[in-house]
This record gives C-alpha cells, structure tokens and sequence, in this order.
C-alpha cells in the first residue's frame, strides 16, 4: 500500500466517491462553494466537533467559507491537520515628501485549536530599505527577522537567481512551532529616497512559502498589497497526548474509526487521527476509513505475469501453480525451489547440546548486562537532573512552538557515527565539533564541551531556553541539546562553507574574497549583533566575537555562532566578571581594566573583525616590534598617519575608491576607540555598513549619504531608523484589520 497514494486521495479533489462519502456527517452540508467541509468541521449546529474546539465554518452566500465566527476566508482543510486561509500583504509607504501610509493586516488565533505552520509557512519581507522582524509575544516568545535592500531596478539584471529572497529586494525567515499571534516591527532607514522611482514600500507577509516566488516587478507595483496568499494553519484536537486520549472517560476519543490510530500533532499540542495503512478517507467518523483497492488503483503493483488479489488493508500477488513470485519482484513468477533436507540423527542431538550450553552462558551475561544498564540508567538520570533537564522539559511544554530538542547520548552517538575522528569539523579549546546527520538526514553541527563549571552548569538549561528562541537568518540556530552528560553538548545547524577565520587568513586561490564579498559579511555580521542586542529578549551580548566564530555558507553569507561565552544582559547595564573570558586581540581594553562587559564590548570584536577583513592580517602578531603585534592598535595608529596603504589588503586597494576605503577605514576605527562611550552602537555601524555597501559603485547602494549616515560617518551618534511598530491585538495610528476567531468554549 502507498502512503504516498493515501496523502493524494486526501489533499485533491479527485478523492473516490467512497472516501468522499465518509468526510462529513449524514444531513450535513458537504461544501461551501467549491470547498469540502470534512468532519470535525462542520456547516451549522450538529454538523462540527464542539467537544474538541470551534470547528464551525460559516457559510457566505453559500460561497464563502469563513472559519468559525471570525472573518478567515477558508482556501481547503484536510483531515491531516492543515488547512489554507486567504492571507493579506502589510504595507509601509513613503511618498517623496517623506509622508507615510500604512496598512497591516494581524491574525490572532490564541485561543482555537489552530496555530500557524512553521513547516509550511514562512515570514516574508520586500522593499529596497526595509528591515522587519517578527515577534510571537504571547506564546512562544520567538523573534526572528531580515533585511531587504536595493536601490535600482536594473540591479537585479546581475543576479544569478532573480527569484530568490536572498536579501536583494526580498528576504525570508522561517517560524516556530506554535505561533497564534504575532508582533511585527517594519523599518526604514532612508524613507525610500533612493528607490523612489521603483519602489517607495516596504511590505510584510506571512505566507505558505511554496506559494510565493519573488519577482521584482513585485516592488515596483502598488498593486501588489492587494494581493491576496495563502497561509496555512495547523489543526489538532485538543490538548492531550494520544495515551491521555484514550483514557479520558469526560471526552471521548476522536479517532472513531476502527481502522484509524492516533498519531501526534503537527503544532505540538493535542493529537491527530490517521487512517491505517492500506485505508483512506476520514479518521474521525465511524467507518470513516475504507480499504483501498490497490489492484483497482495501480493496475501494475503486481508483475506482468502474476495476478493482483485485493485484502483488507493490502494486496496479494500470486503466481501460476507450479511457480513462486520472486521476493525482489525483479523476474515475477519463477519455477519453484525443492524444500532444504530436515536435520536428523545425531547432528540434531548435537545441536540441541549446544543450544542448552549456549542458553546458560547467555542468561548469565544477560544478568551482567543489566546489571550495568542499571547503573549508566542512573548516572544518565543524575546528569540530566544536574544539567537542568527537568527545567528545559517543562519550558518546552509551556512553549508548544518551541522546536527546541532534548537529544539522548545515543543519539548523538549514532548521528556522529560514534563520535567518530573522521566527523570532526573543528577543535578549539573548549572542546570538539563533529559533523552528524539526523535519522531525518538532516546536517548537524555536535560541539561536545570539554568542561563546565558549577555556575555555567546551574545556567546552563536557562541559556539554553532564551537561544533556542533565537531565530535570525545571519545567526547559526541551534536545534537541541543532551544534558544525560557530564558536559552538555550542543546541537547547531550545520553551516558547510568553514568559518571567515579560514577564508581570509589561509590564503589561496580558491579562497580568494572580494572586496564586495568582504563587505557583506561585515554587514550581515552587524546586522545579527544588532538583533542580539536590540530585539532579542532579554538583550545578547556574544562576548566572543571572532573570524573563528563566523561560519559562512558556500555563497559566503555570513552567520554568527558559539553563544558559549554569551550573556544575557539588559544593555542599560553592565555585567561585572570575576575572570576575563573571550580572545586576545578581540578583548575591549575597557573591560580588561575593569572587568565590565557592554554590548560596547561587542562592538570592539566587530571593529578587529572588521580590520581583518580590510587587511587580512591576524589580530596578533608575537613576533616582530612591540607596536606591530596588535592589529587594532597598528591600523588605528596608521589610520591617525594617513598610511592605510600600508596596511590593507592590496586586494581591496586594486579594488575600492580611496574615499570609501577611507569611510571603512574610519567606522572601523571608531569601533576601536578605547574609551566605550566614544564607540557607535552595533545598529548605528549596521546603517553605516548598508549604506557604504558592497561598493561605492555597486548598482544597488545609495551613492550618496543621506543626513542620518553622514552623521555617524562623521563620527556622531545616529538614530536615524524610521520604524513601524504593528502588533495583531494593537496597531496604535496605523490603519489595520484586525481578523479574529473566537472559541466556542
């Protein structure tokens, strides 16, 4: 029987009059319009699921399908836990004097059984100056977001792949498990002063991702926020597990037919109803799934010379008497295999002596062996409680969008294959990173940590709980964790292209990087700090911000990793260390005299990666004179002298304009200024960073500083944002729609 068969008869139109028969409820109306109503929905009273939630759909006109009493306009549902609704475009515009108008359209679900799919959909922003984030503040605590830059339309002749959302003109962040509502905050830095001609909006959506494909006639047309995509939602009944289901005596048990199991959610929260293998059709009513006919179904599941035999849940091949199927179904029906000999006589006795001495020495192995389960069973259980398991357990319960996972050792084990030297992908000091694969193939980083003390080890499922919430598209995600060690170890995705330290610093040709390249990366680096220290919640200080801590995928975009060292500190203080932790070369003066540590702090790192990438040079140097050996001390110094040239890559020299290296030059030297309160905040040197861009030249950059960059290319302090703030319960002096589903509880 084909899953895959099952899946096509649920999701199409073209379903067999059986399994159509067996999706709603007798005197109930099948359709509204052109869309099916499968039970536990429903049209009217009597006709939808109310034990397990407001199943109800209103028919409009008999036309429109609206789910439940609020105004979601129903695309198609599917028994399988998804249905499509119609979703709007939000939309921030500026016209040439600089006056805005906006729209945004919020959809809370908080209290239904739905919840949008982070396997289908995805959070989608255009515009040539538009920076956006979404919030999920009630449930998950997610955050996530991007940037989308341009500047002219014929820009986009260049690019390789005009329909990608890869930051030019268009981006897109996936989303968490579990998300009902949403917050978003939309921002420009310029008012779309150098994309006026063709583009002056910047818009927002949350989307099914397979359902949109960027085209950049999109940015110049006003019509397209009033476009309409689909968003898909996930359903489950209630909030129980499949085992308290069935033992819940108040409210019965949904999967009513006979050849029906339950199966988990798709959001998390409560259970599904699934037809058994060899059945289709509806899980959730009495006889609800039939047996599928696969001789009538594929013609061709049996070889040419056998014939198909219809039975309950599968099929039968069979062969002409005197002839067997062949078990690889390669050659069909074959002649027949005379029987093996029985074994007799005095062979047999000696087998069964054999077979007694063997069944002693196993059953006392067998006690061995438990008896040492036992013991790594409890050390594990130990572990597990030390590290902070039972913590990360129950936040993940309170947070069903969560994707966060707790792995097991065996896991990890059988992912790296046995920790194997072979899988190893990077060593550091603090431990080792192996390369695994997931049983669902996908690609892992496993970092297995030397040591952990006392207090990290009390903070640790903490730390844990706020990063798993991380989700940027420049900042590695880190997928779980296995806490049945003495030292956790943590499971990162996996980024292929090696780290930024070996790009720039283990020179050859293949590793040869553009002055263009290198600017990105100090953009999108930027751009991730930014997010950590000013919408992440609480607010992030990395405190070990390196090239070797700069992962970069093949097309060299760039992502932050290893929070090892992170903290989680309100940026209006400063937290107090008792001993200097980070990388010489990177470390603020500041924070060596004095032992505080400010997202300042951060902004001295990224001002040394910034050098590296302009020069090419290590941050330390032991040998050679005194004054030679820091890097950041050596480019500032020469930078004072006007000598940059004796110092930057003659790459970038043969490649940039002498006034926008010296800009570089220059924002990268305040980053370096002793003295933390003289230094910009990692958002001002984000804006600088997009406005100097790739190059001067580039067709996609503004060519000119506008007033807000020229000030802190100057030197001074910017606030140069122009933001939005959009939340799906208050949209305060933006014009909005609000669309809400109430419960029938």
């Amino acid at each position: 029987m084909s899953t895959i068969g099952v899946l096509f008869v649920i999701l199409t139109a073209a379903s067999t009059t059986t399994a159509t028969a067996n999706t709603l409820l007798p005197s109930c109306k099948a359709k509204c319009g052109d869309i099916e109503i499968p039970y536990p929905f429903g049209i009217g009273d009597g006709c939808y699921a109310k034990e397990y939630g407001d199943f109800s759909v209103n028919c409009l006109h008999n036309s429109t399908a609206l789910l439940n009493k609020g105004n979601l306009e129903l695309l198609n549902i599917s028994v399988t836990g998804e249905l499509r609704i119609k979703g709007s475009i939000g939309y921030d515009c500026y016209d040439p004097s600089g006056n805005n108008t906006s729209f945004f359209p919020a959809v809370n679900i908080a209290n239904g059984p739905f919840s949008f799919s982070h396997r289908r959909n995805k959070f989608f922003v255009l515009g040539c100056d538009t920076d956006a984030y979404i919030w999920d503040q009630y449930g998950t605590r997610y955050s996530g977001g991007c940037m989308s830059y341009c500047e002219t339309y014929d820009g986009f002749r260049d690019m390789p792949d005009p329909s990608s959302c890869s930051g030019l003109g268009c981006c897109g962040v996936s989303i968490p498990r579990g998300i009902k509502n949403y917050t978003t905050r939309i921002q420009t830095y310029y008012k779309y002063a150098y994309s006026m001609d063709f583009n002056h909006c910047g818009f927002i959506f949350l989307a099914e991702q397979d359902q949109y494909a960027f085209n950049i006639s999109d940015l110049r047309s006003d019509r397209f926020s009033k476009r309409t995509l689909p968003a898909v939602l996930d359903w489950s009944i209630g909030s129980q597990t499949c085992e308290e289901a069935k033992k819940n005596t108040t409210v019965p048990y949904a999967c009513r037919s006979d050849n029906s199991h339950c199966i988990k959610s798709n959001n998390g929260v409560g259970y599904l109803c699934n037809c058994l293998d060899g059945y289709q059709g509806n899980p959730y009513l009495p006889d609800g799934c039939q047996d599928i006919d696969e001789c009538v179904q594929s013609p061709n599941v049996c070889p040419s010379n056998a014939t198909c035999i219809n039975t309950e849940s599968g099929y039968n091949c069979t062969c002409p008497e005197g002839y067997r199927l062949n078990m690889n179904f390669t050659g069909g029906c074959e002649g027949k295999i005379s029987a093996v000999p029985a074994i007799n006589g005095v062979g047999g006795g000696l087998l069964v002596l054999l077979s007694a001495s063997t069944l002693t020495c196993w059953g006392r192995q067998r006690r061995n062996l438990a008896d040492q389960t036992r013991k790594v069973a409890e050390f594990k259980q130990r572990m597990f409680d030390h590290n902070g398991g039972p913590f990360l357990q129950q936040h993940m319960s309170s947070q069903p969008g969560n994707t966060f996972r707790i792995f097991t050792e065996v896991d990890l084990a059988k992912a790296t294959n046995g920790f194997a030297d072979d899988q190893i992908i990077g060593r550091g000091g603090h431990g080792v990173v192996y390369l695994g694969r997931l049983e669902d193939d996908t690609p892992v980083a496993v970092k297995k940590s030397k040591m952990m003390d006392e207090r990290e080890s009390k903070e640790f499922a903490r730390e844990m709980a706020i990063l798993s919430q991380i989700n940027h598209v420049n900042v590695v995600k880190i997928l779980g964790c296995c806490v049945e060690v003495e030292v956790p170890m943590l499971v990162y995705e996996f980024v292929p292209g090696g780290t930024l330290f070996e790009v720039i610093h283990r020179r050859n040709e293949r590793t040869t990087i553009s002055l263009e390249v290198r600017l990105r990366i100090a953009t999108e680096v930027a751009e991730a700090l930014a997010y950590l220290h000013s919408y992440a919640s609480p607010p992030i200080l990395h405190k070990d911000v390196k090239t070797s801590n700069i992962l970069l995928e093949k097309d060299h975009r760039a992502k932050i990793s290893d929070f090892g060292a992170s903290s989680f500190t309100p940026l209006d203080e400063t937290e107090i260390a008792t001993v200097v932790q980070g990388t010489c070369g990177y470390l603020d003066p500041e924070y060596l005299q004095t032992y505080q540590f400010s997202e300042k702090s951060d902004v001295y790192s990224f001002g040394v990666v910034l050098v590296e990438l302009l020069t090419r040079r290590k941050p330390l140097h032991l040998q050679g004179p005194e004054d030679e050996r820091s890097l950041a001390v050596s480019f500032v110094s020469l930078l004072s002298q006007d000598k940059l040239e004796s110092i930057l890559d003659p790459q970038v020299l043969s490649e940039g304009d002498a006034e926008m290296l010296r800009e570089v030059a220059e924002l990268a030297g305040r980053c370096l200024r002793v003295t933390r309160e003289d230094r910009p905040t990692m958002k001002d040197v984000s804006m600088a960073l997009h406005f100097l861009g790739p190059s001067r030249g580039h067709p996609c950059v503004p060519q000119h500083a506008p007033e807000e960059a020229e000030s802190l290319l100057n030197g001074e302090q910017s606030t140069g944002y122009y933001s939005a703030d959009v939340a799906s319960r208050s949209l305060s002096g933006k014009n909005h729609a609000i669309i809400e589903i109430e419960t029938g509880r």
